[in-house]
């Protein structure tokens, strides 16, 4: 059994409500000592959420500021933020660019759990 957590999320605004139980299950997870290690992945439409030019970013800024305090590490496909023009829209103080293959075939083979949202 793993106490190791990656977070997949691939939905966008116009499913936002599904990526922000993704959003807060890492957050409380990490809040309750659930599990030593919660990495969250924006993948697909699901960068689009990382848009700090866009109005809905807050919804979004609220969990990463948190996540960076309680230790989560906060990942984007690289290739979906060039794919959607988002290279100089996010804030990379808070959210880490990496290749999503990489990023999940490196956390399998460290026996992480991944769910996605």
């Amino acid at each position: 059994m793993t106490d190791k957590l990656l977070i997949i999320i691939l939905s966008d605004h116009e499913n936002y409500e599904r990526a922000r139980q993704g959003l807060r299950v890492a957050r409380n997870i990490k809040r309750g000592n659930m599990l030593s290690e919660v990495k969250i992945l924006f993948l697909g439409p699901g960068v689009k959420l990382l848009d700090k030019t866009d109005a809905r970013y807050s919804n979004v800024e609220h969990f990463l500021k948190e996540y960076q305090q309680l230790g989560i590490t906060v990942l984007a496909c690289a290739g979906n933020i060039r794919a959607y023009g988002l290279e100089e829209k996010i804030d990379k103080t808070l959210v880490i660019e990496d290749d999503a293959a990489t990023v999940v075939a490196e956390n399998t083979n460290k026996n992480y759990n991944i769910v996605s949202f």
